[in-house]
């Protein structure tokens, strides 16, 4: 058995026991008294965090106003608009930039690689149903 020395700290520990894949509760706020608290599955697929777009409209935003993309999968092509937002999980809270899916029958919120995976530290135990999360720093 081979045995390394790595250390990552993690500040939360989040169950997701209660949910059929890996999702965490997250909080996109737009302005100090406009948020929202959404259920997001953990896609580490993703390139972006993609939302459902009755979120943009939640959180005021015109949702065409914003930085247009076609964001591409498995399964074909969509369009999505990004907006910049206070994104929190936990304790942990940082800005970036998320996209709201144009389809109004968009099926699902995922936070992805850019905007969520790549301001974290990310430790999962699936047996257990644990994620475990704390601040990204760069050394």
């Amino acid at each position: 058995m081979v045995m390394s020395e790595f250390s990552l700290d993690f500040s939360q520990r989040l169950n997701y026991g209660r949910y059929d894949q890996v999702t965490v509760e997250i909080v996109l706020s737009s302005a100090p008294e406009t948020h929202v608290a959404i259920d997001a599955k953990v896609d580490t697929g993703s390139k972006f965090c993609i939302f459902q777009p009755r979120y943009a409209f939640l959180l005021g935003f015109d949702l065409e106003s914003g930085a247009r993309e076609k964001i591409r999968t498995a399964a074909g092509h969509f369009i999505a608009y990004g907006h910049e937002v206070a994104l929190s999980v936990a304790d942990i809270e940082w800005d970036t930039i998320v996209y709201f899916a144009e389809m109004e029958t968009f099926p699902v919120n995922v936070v992805g690689r850019i905007g969520f995976l790549d301001h974290l530290q990310v430790g999962l135990v699936d047996y257990d149903q644990l994620l475990y999360l704390g601040p990204f720093e760069a050394a």
